[in-house]
């Protein structure tokens, strides 16, 4: 008795070319569906990281004035795409950071530009505004900044 002659027959394993083909239109269905929802994210990500960058810089230059017994200031450039933050600005300037957004959120801006948000050696708000507004791609957020000083953003 042979057995090779009784032994059932071997299917071959693995998938038709017509089962890939659904799961590749399936997986591209997918996708395009999500892709747009994920751009919206990533834009509202980058303008949040931003004035949350903003913000700590805001409590830096506050620090600053007050440790150091000197006005500190964060100037907003004229394009609104960065900023810098100076200590005594009136007497001996001190550049501590310089921050620019036009590579890292591009079509990010701040507004109002070219404007000054100063602090004086106690911490208090002494010129400049108390709202700074971001924008990029139609979508916005705030800043704002009180007369003693404090730090609040807008969500």
């Amino acid at each position: 008795m042979n057995l090779h002659s009784r032994a059932l027959p071997r299917r071959r394993g693995g998938f038709t070319l017509a089962e890939m083909l659904v799961v590749v239109v399936i997986i591209g269905i997918a996708l395009a569906m999500a892709v747009p929802r994920m751009q919206g994210v990533l834009h509202k990500s980058a303008l949040q990281g931003a004035l949350n960058r903003m913000a700590s810089d805001l409590t830096l230059a506050r620090l600053r004035a007050v440790r150091g017994a000197a006005r500190t200031s964060l100037t907003i450039n004229a394009a609104g795409t960065g900023y810098t933050v100076v200590v005594d600005p009136t007497g001996t300037p001190e550049t501590i950071k310089t921050v620019s957004f036009a590579t890292d959120a591009k079509g990010l801006t701040f507004t109002p530009a070219n404007t000054s948000i100063t602090f004086d050696s106690r911490g208090l708000l002494v010129t400049g505004t108390t709202t700074v507004k971001a924008t990029r791609q139609g979508r916005s957020d705030s800043l704002m900044v009180t007369g003693v000083g404090r730090i609040y953003r807008g969500y």
